[in-house]
């Protein structure tokens, strides 16, 4: 069979389309995947000599622009619409036409869920289209739309005029190609452009989000390699420092750290000194520069799989990727969430009981962090909590999940 993948993004939103390409041409398919990142990474490299075939659309934008600032307000809608404005409407003409040909060499196209122009290629062409969502923030019969509900009437009705003002606000220029391809306005961008009718995956473990009751929507959990291609040796110098003392926190932010990164290094470090840890900071080593240190390490790279379950705790930004790895992990986090969908996670996480309250990128001072960081340590319920949230998501096999569903797809 053959199939298209469309996504857009950071890390987070391209490495696990990279995983799923993996799987799917494993599973006999034809698989292409476009890609369009708005940081530095190259992540689809290691498709090379695996026959999925790649390409680029536009990207990356490097450092010159950080998403997590375009905007000062704190809504969720408002800075997805900020981030769309400066990295999807510019270039909306040319991931439509990506879509358009992915349309036409495929049986079937998988996108992420903020693909809009891959919704106009698809119903254009009648080419069945599955979503991709890694957060189900945007899915109403899950979550109520401030978080906490209001009761069921208040509830419809604010998701009612939520679904408005993004219909209207987020998309204009990929609107406007929608109706020249002679297709109806869209009615719904919650129902219409986020969701698909006919298969919607929620690459995201039951065990860390609420009971989802959705039409035509599989959650498979998080899509992340198989154990054989997870299994990497610790470089000798981290194996070294893991040997040395007991287990260390393991600090990082991710792809947001690519925008930032002397302010994540000087966050950071100070909250380490002041929790008094041993510590792995994952920052650019050309910034961090801890000579003589044997209770400091800084790393570029880190294998998340292979390290985290060796750390005593982990904190991290919130990003759905990383989350699910701390969770694997069955390691208490420490959540300092960027923006868009990172403060739900972080919220879900304390939930849970294995964080503390979350502290906002802009809140954060070192002295902050280093008291959650304690928290976290000096309280045995964080760490007992993760054990049985690990617990929880054994046997879970996000990648195979969704290419089975997928597959079902295909075949009719």
């Amino acid at each position: 069979m053959r199939i298209g993948l469309q996504t857009w993004g950071t890390e987070g939103d391209i490495a696990p389309f990279v995983v799923l390409a993996e799987g799917l041409q494993r599973a006999g398919h034809q698989v292409t995947l476009m890609h369009t990142p708005l940081d530095d990474g190259e992540h689809p490299r290691r498709l090379a000599g695996t026959g999925v075939v790649v390409h680029r659309v536009g990207g990356p934008f490097g450092r010159s622009v950080d998403p997590y600032a375009l905007t000062s307000s704190v809504s969720p809608t408002w800075q997805l619409r900020a981030l769309l404005a400066r990295f999807h409407e510019p270039i909306a003409g040319a991931l439509l036409e990506a879509g358009e040909a992915l349309c036409r060499a495929n049986d079937v196209v998988v996108g992420h869920m903020l693909n809009r122009t891959l919704h106009t290629a698809a119903l254009a062409s009648d080419t069945p289209r599955v979503s991709v969502a890694f957060s189900p923030q945007a899915i109403p019969a899950v979550l109520p739309p401030l978080g906490r509900s209001l009761g069921a009437w208040a509830d419809a009705a604010l998701w009612r005029l939520g679904d408005a003002v993004m219909t209207r606000t987020l998309y204009p220029v990929s609107e406007r190609l929608h109706r020249q391809r002679g297709l109806p306005p869209l009615g719904s961008l919650l129902t219409e452009g986020f969701r698909s009718p006919v298969l919607n995956l929620v690459a995201a473990s039951p065990a860390l989000i609420p009971v989802l009751e959705a039409p035509a929507s599989v959650v498979t959990g998080a899509w992340t390699p198989s154990a054989s291609l997870q299994e990497q040796a610790l470089e000798e110098e981290l194996a070294a420092f893991l040997h040395a003392g007991p287990p260390p926190v393991h600090l990082t932010f991710g792809s947001c750290t690519t925008y930032a990164a002397r302010e994540a290094w000087t966050l950071m470090k100070g909250a380490v000194e002041r929790a008094g840890v041993r510590a792995i900071v994952q920052v650019d080593p050309s910034l961090g520069r801890v000579n003589g240190r044997t209770d400091l390490l800084v790393l570029h790279r880190a294998p998340h799989a292979a390290l985290f379950p060796r750390c005593a705790a982990v904190v991290h930004h919130g990003g759905a990727g990383t989350t699910h790895a701390v969770a694997l992990a069955g390691v208490p986090s420490v959540v300092v969430p960027h923006g868009f969908d990172q403060p739900w996670w972080a919220q879900r996480l304390h939930a849970l009981g294995v964080a503390p309250r979350p502290l906002s990128r802009w809140s954060a001072t070192a002295d902050r962090l280093a008291g959650r960081i304690r928290e976290v340590l000096d309280t045995p319920s964080y760490a007992r909590r993760a054990g049985q949230l690990r617990s929880g998501m054994d046997g879970e096999r996000g990648v195979a999940a969704a290419v089975d569903a997928i597959g079902r797809l295909a075949r009719g």
